[in-house]
């Protein structure tokens, strides 16, 4: 990268200083974390890379919940499951427990509706 471009970057946070110090001296002011930040990033690289929300409002659902599935199944970093190594994801550190050593496999029994397979309930 060019160095001008990163000191004209630098310079245009310097130019917005006074709104940050403004917003970070709220009272219970919230921030995001690195966590949330790298999630949403993975959600924006998915959103434009696919097929943009063609189709019904369902589909477009069905897909951004089955995006969501994987980071919550998916192993965690090493150094997060070097604090629980026997809760190695997050939905296994909400449940307390895994059901099985792969983790598409507890991907999909929390999914099963434990074997529940009544059809949905209509609306309406």
């Amino acid at each position: 990268m060019d160095k001008e471009v990163v000191r004209e970057k630098v310079l245009s946070l310097c130019d917005k200083r006074e709104a940050f110090l403004k917003a970070y001296a709220h009272p219970g002011c919230r921030r995001t974390s690195d966590l949330v930040d790298r999630l949403l990033r993975r959600l924006d690289s998915h959103l434009y890379c696919g097929p943009h929300l063609h189709g019904s409002t369902g589909t477009a659902g069905r897909g951004l919940r089955g995006w969501a599935l994987i980071p919550n199944f998916a192993p965690s970093c090493p150094w997060t499951v070097r604090t629980s190594p026997e809760l190695r994801s997050p939905a296994e550190r909400l449940n307390g427990e895994r059901y099985h050593t792969e983790w598409l496999q507890n991907l999909l029994v929390s999914a099963s509706l434990g074997g529940d397979r009544r059809a949905p309930q209509k609306a309406g």
